[in-house]
């Protein structure tokens, strides 16, 4: 075995569960997830991280050991980050303006080019040979994605909705029908994720989270006068918290959503202040006085003693030379 895998409880291991490999919100890259059904019928989706350690370690799970150096972590994510590359790719496309039926954008969604993958562990097709349902933009995985109750419950509310009543198509019936169409929707995202930024930065969300309570202190926030500074500043840190799952197209448009500016010049004020207090202490006095380069410095002015000394007469004073002479070797 070469990893072992944490899951929670509540997934039944008796039972078959695939994964699903699908582009990651972020990254684009492939990641897997495991839907399930857990023990009270609700659908949960997990994110599986691979996390690998420095060297080989060996597990023992009761009185087996496992010689494993990777850990396959499993962990619920929010529908939501999965929905949000989605959204995006279908408000690129030609018929972005038209609201459509859920199974049309559905449809469209599968067969996208931007979220298709690879097909794991095969190497590039050669010319001729003929091309996977990956290469022609065809992605399983998410279409098995989309199926589930809770993914399509997101997917709809990140979309702007048309009601149209239809007449039945029964005879004997009189009574209207409805046709519901969907329009993807950036600005319905935005909307969402702020929401979710603002729960995350209540206080008694936000200190579940010990990395965030100590960016606070970091920024030197956590005094009673910086009260209004904190609120956005624990709103910024669940922007960049929420991040971690969004492409940067959105990170970039949540972060503008939102006025930091007195926290920005707070940061920036802060930083400027250590960056000084950093600054080695120089003396003044080695700068340069803004003379000319070889011209000559005057000399600072003498005092009046010096002045004095200068007059007096010098002519019949003996020398201060004569006072130190070469002794005299002795006779012998």
């Amino acid at each position: 075995m070469e990893y072992i895998s944490v899951i929670k409880d509540d997934v039944d291991l008796s039972k078959s569960h695939k994964y699903l490999r699908l582009p990651h919100p972020r990254t684009g890259q492939p990641q897997l997830y495991l839907p399930y059904v857990n023990s009270a019928g609700h659908e949960t989706i997990l994110e599986t991280v691979k996390i690998n350690g420095s060297q080989r370690r060996t597990w023992f799970i009761g009185d087996n050991g496992i010689d494993a150096g990777n850990i396959l972590v499993h962990y619920p994510i929010d529908p939501l980050f999965l929905v949000i590359p989605i959204i995006i790719a279908l408000s690129k496309t030609n018929n972005v303006q038209s609201f459509q039926p859920l199974s049309d954008l559905i449809s469209t969604a599968c067969s996208l080019n931007t979220l298709s993958l690879p097909e794991p562990f095969l190497p590039p097709s050669k010319p001729g040979q003929s091309s996977t349902k990956a290469e022609l933009g065809y992605n399983a995985d998410l279409n098995g994605l989309l199926k589930m109750k809770i993914v399509k419950r997101v997917f709809k509310a990140c979309c702007e909705k048309k009601v149209i009543p239809t007449i039945s198509s029964s005879p004997s019936s009189s009574k209207f029908a409805e046709q519901k169409y969907y329009r993807p929707s950036i600005q319905i995202i935005i909307n969402h994720l702020k929401r979710k930024a603002e729960h995350l930065s209540q206080p008694e969300q936000f200190e579940k989270f010990d990395h965030l309570v100590r960016g606070l202190g970091r920024d030197g926030l956590l005094g009673e006068e910086y009260e209004d500074l904190r609120k956005l500043a624990r709103i910024q840190a669940s922007y960049e918290h929420l991040s971690q799952w969004l492409p940067p197209q959105i990170s970039t448009q949540l972060i503008q959503s939102h006025d930091l500016t007195s926290l920005s010049i707070h940061l920036k004020n802060r930083t400027d202040a250590a960056i000084a207090a950093s600054q080695p202490i120089t003396n003044k006095s080695n700068k340069g006085d803004g003379t000319a380069k070889g011209t000559k410095r005057k000399a600072p002015p003498s005092s009046k003693g010096v002045e004095a000394l200068k007059k007096v007469n010098t002519n019949s004073m003996a020398k201060l030379t004569n006072f130190f002479k070469p002794k005299e070797s002795k006779k012998k």
